[in-house]
């Protein structure tokens, strides 16, 4: 089966024609949700895909990813967790392409730890469908990184954090990464990983909290005990550490966590991970999104 896919983020558009599984075009521009202005959308995908679809009439029509926001195309509703393939096809938004032909948002999901409480994604789900993983845990790191638990082939829930914004600012706009100079000592990732192991310790006297560990590392630093090259890497050593430790009090603690990624951003979560005995498998987001994409594409088809 032949279709076509829109992934659509806030920075960049990214076009594919695929066979089944395989990519057979691709194009790629800076012209992401943020960089258009309400009606745009249109024009921009017919001119990057529009010869896809003259060679395809056929072709089913996918956009996923931050189109679907209130700043994009069309504000596609989050779908409900726990959801598979089948659910997220019906919750599909159409919009018009002109000719008779029609496109669909892939909506996203939503979900409610507990209740008044809540948390999004939109595009991760299709990577973690592809993902291979029927039952078990997935990490999507990046800016705001995911935790997914599947259950029977479907998102049964997922924890987001803030650690990749964080950290740009603290790294950027504070304080706290002021004094940190490059080149960078990859070692202080190490020592933010151990900082955040010690920070979980179940002994009451050694339990600084986050916010007090941050300040610490500027304080270490001004003081002379760390060098000022290892303060950017650690900052992201601790932060990656306390996001991993929540993380695993979350879900139930497994022998292995697959991780969509690449690299250098997977090696660090290979790292830290491997420090607490868990294997991990990596898969690249391309190949992922692409395979998840294609079992929705078999729900809309059936």
């Amino acid at each position: 089966m032949r279709f076509i896919v829109a992934d659509w983020g806030t920075t960049r558009f990214r076009g594919y024609l695929v066979e089944n599984e395989t990519i057979l075009d691709s194009v790629s521009s800076s012209e992401g949700v943020s960089a258009l202005k309400s009606g745009q959308h249109r024009d921009v995908f017919m001119r990057h895909c529009g010869p896809w679809l003259d060679a395809e009439p056929e072709a089913p029509i996918l956009l996923v990813g931050m189109v679907g926001s209130r700043e994009g195309w069309v504000m596609a509703p989050y779908a409900s967790c726990p959801a598979g393939p089948a659910d997220i096809a019906k919750a599909m938004i159409p919009v018009d392409l002109g000719d008779g032909r029609q496109a669909h948002i892939v909506p996203g999901l939503f979900y409610e730890p507990v209740p008044d409480a809540a948390d999004v994604m939109r595009g991760e789900e299709t990577l973690v469908l592809g993902s291979g993983v029927t039952d078990g845990l997935v990490c999507l790191p990046g800016t705001h990184p995911k935790w997914i638990e599947m259950r029977a082939g479907k998102v049964e829930r997922f924890a987001t954090y803030m650690t990749g914004e964080m950290y740009a600012l603290l790294r950027e706009h504070s304080m706290i990464g002021r004094p940190a100079t490059e080149p960078e000592d990859p070692q202080g990732f190490d020592l933010g990983l151990e900082a955040a192991e010690r920070n979980s310790g179940q002994d009451a006297a050694h339990h600084a909290g986050l916010l007090n560990l941050l300040f610490g590392a500027r304080a270490a630093v001004v003081s002379g005990r760390m060098e000022s090259s290892l303060l950017g890497p650690y900052l992201s050593g601790l932060l990656t550490g306390d996001e991993i430790n929540s993380a695993l009090s979350q879900f139930a603690r497994p022998t292995s966590i697959t991780i969509i990624a690449d690299s250098p951003r997977a090696d660090l979560y290979v790292e830290a991970l491997a420090r607490k005995g868990i294997a991990t498998i990596v898969v690249a987001p391309q190949k992922a999104l692409i395979a998840g994409l294609e079992k929705i594409v078999r729900e809309v088809a059936h």
